[in-house]
């Protein structure tokens, strides 16, 4: 997989499980939403998000703001609002942990270590405190200190902002799946794919904030198809991780947004954005059952 390839692959991540210095210039700063109407007056509005923002890439658009007012309840992947920090560290450590006895130079090659080594220096990473995990959650450690090194913040995102708006309003938070569903994404991954994504999210550091850059532009900007398009080649190294992670996880989604639709109350439905343009995405599998979506402006 070629270099730009790699370092969208960890945007990718970030993009799905889900910003360069100055102002924002772009003219149609519109993040694509899409609209289904209830019989009995529920609404569902999907909005694509990426997981990680900047503090320069506040202000959000003003439709971000709007659709927020019209809802009644916010919907994301997760119950960010609802997230006990010892229950989801227990969850973590009991997944991502190594099989007693075993350290991480024990189960990836010579060279990965070694990066590995090199790029906790860089980062300020302390490697001995991570020797007995998994390679996937090294990785999702790296690049997230790789992330908040050039900026970009899991609590500067678009759902922690949404949270802070639904505290303050007294709005009802409510998560599509549990954190222990998005672990057990990356714990199933085989021995060779978790070495294969540690390495390249350790080799692509460099260069995942301009593909942080494309993807939160193409974002804002609402082109999101554009952005799926180059975003689906990113999962060629990883076979079946894309129908676990996107296509599975929009399966059971549908079910829940139709039970939403039948209630009355009008829902905002945040989820990465790549669930609503990608392969079998979500607004597809909505219209194959008979669903009229409208595409908001």
């Amino acid at each position: 997989m070629g270099a730009k390839t790699a370092s969208r692959l960890s945007a990718t991540l970030l993009v799905c499980l889900a910003a360069v210095a100055g102002p924002w210039t772009s003219a149609a700063a519109d993040p694509a939403a899409w609209r289904l109407q209830g019989k009995n007056g529920g609404e569902v509005t999907l909005l694509g998000s990426v997981h990680v923002l900047r503090a320069a890439d506040y202000p959000l658009p003003p439709s971000v703001d709007a659709l927020f007012e019209r809802a009644q309840i916010l919907v994301m992947e997760l119950d960010l609002d609802d997230v006990d920090a010892v229950v989801q560290q227990g969850v973590i450590l009991k997944a991502a942990t190594l099989a007693q006895g075993r350290v991480l130079r024990d189960v990836v090659d010579g060279s990965v270590y070694r990066l590995a080594e090199q790029r906790s220096t860089e980062l300020g990473v302390n490697l001995t405190l991570l020797e007995h995990f998994e390679p996937w959650f090294v990785a999702v450690t790296m690049l997230d200190q790789g992330m908040r090194k050039l900026g970009f913040q899991p609590e500067r995102g678009l759902e922690q902002y949404l949270v802070g708006k639904s505290r303050r309003a007294g709005k009802e938070i409510l998560g599509l799946e549990t954190l222990a569903m998005q672990i057990g994404i990356f714990d199933a991954l085989p021995p060779s794919s978790q070495q294969a994504m540690l390495e390249q999210t350790l080799q692509e550091l460099d260069e995942a904030e301009m593909a942080m850059v494309d993807l939160t532009v193409a974002w804002r900007d609402g082109r999101l198809e554009t952005l799926s398009e180059e975003l689906l080649d990113d999962f060629d190294a990883f076979p079946g991780l894309y129908d676990t992670l996107v296509t599975e996880r929009n399966t059971a989604w549908v079910g829940a947004l139709e039970r939403f639709l039948r209630d009355g109350r009008r829902y905002l439905v945040v989820v990465g954005a790549l669930h609503l343009v990608g392969r079998n995405n979500v607004i597809d599998m909505l219209t194959a059952r008979g669903h009229d979506i409208v595409r908001l402006n």
